[in-house]
Protein backbone atom coordinates (compact mmCIF):
# COMPACT_ATOMS: atom_id res chain seq x y z
CA UNK A 1 0.00 0.00 0.00
CA UNK A 2 3.04 2.32 0.85
CA UNK A 3 4.24 1.53 -2.68
CA UNK A 4 1.34 2.31 -4.65
CA UNK A 5 0.91 5.73 -2.62
CA UNK A 6 4.68 6.42 -3.15
CA UNK A 7 4.18 5.81 -6.75
CA UNK A 8 0.73 7.86 -7.10
CA UNK A 9 2.89 11.02 -5.44
CA UNK A 10 5.98 10.46 -7.92
CA UNK A 11 3.55 10.10 -11.33
CA UNK A 12 1.31 13.37 -10.08
CA UNK A 13 4.45 14.97 -9.14
CA UNK A 14 5.92 14.41 -12.80
CA UNK A 15 2.55 15.51 -14.40
CA UNK A 16 2.67 18.71 -12.19
CA UNK A 17 6.64 19.43 -13.17
CA UNK A 18 5.15 18.76 -16.86
CA UNK A 19 2.52 21.39 -16.69
CA UNK A 20 5.22 23.83 -15.27
CA UNK A 21 7.47 23.20 -18.53
CA UNK A 22 4.35 24.04 -20.72
CA UNK A 23 4.22 27.07 -18.47
CA UNK A 24 7.27 28.11 -19.02
CA UNK A 25 7.75 26.89 -22.77
CA UNK A 26 4.50 29.48 -23.80
CA UNK A 27 5.61 32.58 -21.38
CA UNK A 28 8.62 32.00 -23.36
CA UNK A 29 6.87 32.75 -26.43
CA UNK A 30 6.79 29.56 -27.98
CA UNK A 31 4.05 27.96 -29.36
CA UNK A 32 2.76 24.15 -28.84
CA UNK A 33 4.14 21.88 -31.37
CA UNK A 34 1.12 20.32 -33.71
CA UNK A 35 0.86 16.35 -33.18
CA UNK A 36 0.17 14.20 -36.92
CA UNK A 37 -3.12 13.03 -35.83
CA UNK A 38 -4.76 10.03 -38.11
CA UNK A 39 -8.50 9.35 -38.28
CA UNK A 40 -10.03 12.68 -36.69
CA UNK A 41 -10.43 14.83 -39.47
CA UNK A 42 -9.76 18.69 -38.30
CA UNK A 43 -10.76 21.72 -39.56
CA UNK A 44 -8.67 23.92 -41.62
CA UNK A 45 -6.12 25.78 -39.68
CA UNK A 46 -6.83 23.87 -36.85
CA UNK A 47 -3.98 21.86 -35.15
CA UNK A 48 -3.84 19.14 -32.44
CA UNK A 49 -1.56 20.20 -29.77
CA UNK A 50 -2.42 17.59 -26.61
CA UNK A 51 -3.79 13.97 -27.01
CA UNK A 52 -4.04 12.35 -23.54
CA UNK A 53 -6.74 10.55 -21.19
CA UNK A 54 -8.71 12.02 -18.92
CA UNK A 55 -12.04 11.86 -16.56
CA UNK A 56 -14.55 13.56 -18.02
CA UNK A 57 -18.27 14.27 -16.05
CA UNK A 58 -20.77 16.77 -16.77
CA UNK A 59 -23.43 18.78 -15.24
CA UNK A 60 -27.03 18.44 -15.14
CA UNK A 61 -30.32 16.74 -13.67
CA UNK A 62 -32.33 14.62 -14.48
CA UNK A 63 -36.01 14.55 -16.01
CA UNK A 64 -37.88 14.03 -12.54
CA UNK A 65 -39.83 11.10 -14.25
CA UNK A 66 -41.08 8.22 -11.85
CA UNK A 67 -44.12 5.41 -11.84
CA UNK A 68 -46.73 5.20 -9.40
CA UNK A 69 -47.83 1.93 -8.13
CA UNK A 70 -51.44 1.11 -7.62
CA UNK A 71 -54.60 -1.57 -8.23
CA UNK A 72 -57.15 -3.05 -6.61
CA UNK A 73 -56.81 -4.38 -3.02
CA UNK A 74 -59.70 -7.05 -2.13
CA UNK A 75 -59.42 -8.80 1.47
CA UNK A 76 -60.36 -7.91 5.46
CA UNK A 77 -60.52 -3.82 5.94
CA UNK A 78 -57.62 -3.97 7.99
CA UNK A 79 -55.74 -5.63 5.47
CA UNK A 80 -56.44 -3.81 2.96
CA UNK A 81 -55.68 -0.40 4.65
CA UNK A 82 -52.31 -1.57 5.21
CA UNK A 83 -51.67 -2.66 1.58
CA UNK A 84 -53.11 1.11 0.70
CA UNK A 85 -50.70 2.46 3.20
CA UNK A 86 -48.07 0.70 1.76
CA UNK A 87 -48.53 1.32 -1.86
CA UNK A 88 -48.82 5.23 -0.78
CA UNK A 89 -45.31 4.64 1.36
CA UNK A 90 -44.20 3.27 -2.41
CA UNK A 91 -44.90 6.29 -4.95
CA UNK A 92 -43.81 8.84 -2.26
CA UNK A 93 -40.40 7.30 -2.09
CA UNK A 94 -40.38 7.08 -5.83
CA UNK A 95 -41.54 10.67 -6.46
CA UNK A 96 -39.21 12.00 -3.28
CA UNK A 97 -36.35 9.64 -5.24
CA UNK A 98 -37.36 11.88 -8.99
CA UNK A 99 -37.01 15.15 -7.16
CA UNK A 100 -33.62 14.34 -6.03
CA UNK A 101 -32.93 12.93 -9.20
CA UNK A 102 -34.13 16.54 -10.90
CA UNK A 103 -31.40 18.32 -8.72
CA UNK A 104 -28.32 18.95 -10.93
CA UNK A 105 -25.08 17.19 -10.47
CA UNK A 106 -21.90 15.28 -12.10
CA UNK A 107 -22.82 13.05 -14.26
CA UNK A 108 -21.89 10.54 -16.71
CA UNK A 109 -18.25 10.17 -14.49
CA UNK A 110 -15.12 7.74 -16.89
CA UNK A 111 -12.14 8.50 -18.00
CA UNK A 112 -11.73 8.56 -21.86
CA UNK A 113 -9.73 9.96 -24.45
CA UNK A 114 -9.16 13.82 -24.81
CA UNK A 115 -7.54 15.61 -27.71
CA UNK A 116 -6.78 19.32 -27.63
CA UNK A 117 -6.45 21.55 -30.50
CA UNK A 118 -6.36 24.97 -31.11
CA UNK A 119 -10.20 25.70 -31.59
CA UNK A 120 -11.42 22.71 -29.78
CA UNK A 121 -11.68 20.46 -26.68
CA UNK A 122 -12.70 16.89 -28.02
CA UNK A 123 -13.48 13.87 -26.09
CA UNK A 124 -14.48 10.65 -27.04
CA UNK A 125 -17.39 8.87 -25.36
CA UNK A 126 -17.81 5.39 -26.25
CA UNK A 127 -21.66 5.83 -26.91
CA UNK A 128 -21.31 9.12 -29.30
CA UNK A 129 -17.79 8.94 -30.17
CA UNK A 130 -15.82 12.57 -30.40
CA UNK A 131 -17.60 15.05 -29.16
CA UNK A 132 -16.39 18.76 -29.39
CA UNK A 133 -16.26 21.37 -27.00
CA UNK A 134 -15.33 24.43 -28.66
CA UNK A 135 -13.35 27.25 -26.87
CA UNK A 136 -15.37 30.29 -28.64
CA UNK A 137 -18.34 28.49 -27.10
CA UNK A 138 -17.13 28.75 -23.37
CA UNK A 139 -18.41 31.89 -21.13
CA UNK A 140 -17.41 30.29 -17.96
CA UNK A 141 -13.55 28.59 -17.20
CA UNK A 142 -12.70 27.20 -14.10
CA UNK A 143 -9.23 25.76 -13.76
CA UNK A 144 -8.54 24.11 -10.50
CA UNK A 145 -4.83 22.95 -10.52
CA UNK A 146 -5.18 22.37 -6.72
CA UNK A 147 -8.08 20.27 -7.16
CA UNK A 148 -6.79 18.70 -10.16
CA UNK A 149 -10.01 19.48 -12.36
CA UNK A 150 -11.12 21.84 -14.83
CA UNK A 151 -14.67 22.95 -15.88
CA UNK A 152 -16.03 24.39 -18.98
CA UNK A 153 -19.49 26.52 -18.84
CA UNK A 154 -20.70 26.29 -22.21
CA UNK A 155 -23.60 29.19 -24.26
CA UNK A 156 -25.73 26.54 -24.96
CA UNK A 157 -24.34 22.90 -23.56
CA UNK A 158 -24.28 22.01 -19.86
CA UNK A 159 -21.04 21.88 -18.37
CA UNK A 160 -17.87 19.73 -18.94
CA UNK A 161 -15.80 19.04 -16.31
CA UNK A 162 -12.19 17.77 -16.97
CA UNK A 163 -10.14 15.98 -14.01
CA UNK A 164 -6.89 13.91 -13.37
CA UNK A 165 -3.64 13.56 -13.78
CA UNK A 166 -3.62 15.74 -17.13
CA UNK A 167 -4.68 18.44 -15.19
CA UNK A 168 -1.71 20.35 -15.18
CA UNK A 169 -0.89 20.56 -18.66
CA UNK A 170 -4.60 20.73 -20.03
CA UNK A 171 -5.17 23.87 -17.70
CA UNK A 172 -2.21 25.72 -18.97
CA UNK A 173 -3.05 24.93 -22.63
CA UNK A 174 -6.83 25.36 -22.19
CA UNK A 175 -6.10 28.80 -20.61
CA UNK A 176 -3.58 29.62 -23.31
CA UNK A 177 -6.58 28.44 -26.28
CA UNK A 178 -9.24 30.25 -24.08
CA UNK A 179 -8.10 33.46 -23.39
CA UNK A 180 -5.60 34.42 -25.97
CA UNK A 181 -1.81 34.42 -26.24
CA UNK A 182 -1.81 38.18 -24.18
CA UNK A 183 -3.78 37.08 -20.91
CA UNK A 184 -3.61 33.46 -20.38
CA UNK A 185 -1.08 33.70 -17.91
CA UNK A 186 -3.18 36.32 -15.49
CA UNK A 187 -5.76 33.12 -15.15
CA UNK A 188 -5.94 32.55 -11.25
CA UNK A 189 -6.56 29.09 -11.34
CA UNK A 190 -3.21 28.25 -12.93
CA UNK A 191 -1.13 31.02 -10.91
CA UNK A 192 0.92 27.94 -8.87
CA UNK A 193 2.34 26.98 -12.14
CA UNK A 194 2.76 29.79 -13.52
CA UNK A 195 4.90 31.51 -10.50
CA UNK A 196 6.63 28.14 -10.87
CA UNK A 197 7.73 28.55 -14.01
CA UNK A 198 9.20 31.77 -13.46
CA UNK A 199 10.90 31.05 -10.92
CA UNK A 200 14.91 30.33 -12.06
CA UNK A 201 15.14 27.64 -14.23
CA UNK A 202 16.45 23.86 -13.03
CA UNK A 203 19.52 22.26 -14.52
CA UNK A 204 18.15 20.46 -17.42
CA UNK A 205 14.49 21.63 -19.49
CA UNK A 206 13.63 18.25 -19.65
CA UNK A 207 11.76 16.77 -17.35
CA UNK A 208 11.83 12.69 -16.99
CA UNK A 209 8.37 11.33 -18.26
CA UNK A 210 7.41 8.31 -20.24
CA UNK A 211 4.56 6.48 -21.00
CA UNK A 212 3.70 3.07 -22.40
CA UNK A 213 0.11 4.58 -23.23
CA UNK A 214 0.31 6.01 -27.12
CA UNK A 215 -2.58 8.57 -26.51
CA UNK A 216 -0.25 10.21 -24.23
CA UNK A 217 1.41 13.04 -26.08
CA UNK A 218 2.91 15.26 -23.81
CA UNK A 219 6.64 14.06 -23.36
CA UNK A 220 9.49 16.65 -24.06
CA UNK A 221 11.38 16.89 -26.56
CA UNK A 222 14.16 19.41 -28.56
CA UNK A 223 11.30 20.86 -29.82
CA UNK A 224 8.94 21.48 -26.79
CA UNK A 225 6.70 20.03 -24.93
CA UNK A 226 4.14 18.22 -26.89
Amino acid sequence: MARKKANADAAAQREWELGIDWARWLLDGNVPQPLHVYGIVLEPNEFAYLQTTAQYSRLYGGNGRYTTSGGFFIGKPGMVLGMMAANAAVNASRKAAAKRNMQASWRDLQELPVLATNLRLMCHLPTKGWMSFYYSAVQEFYPDTDNWMITFGFQNAVPLRIAGLATPTLAVLASWCVHGNGRWQGEPGIAPLVQAALSPRPATDEIPYSSDDDLDNRRLDPEGPR
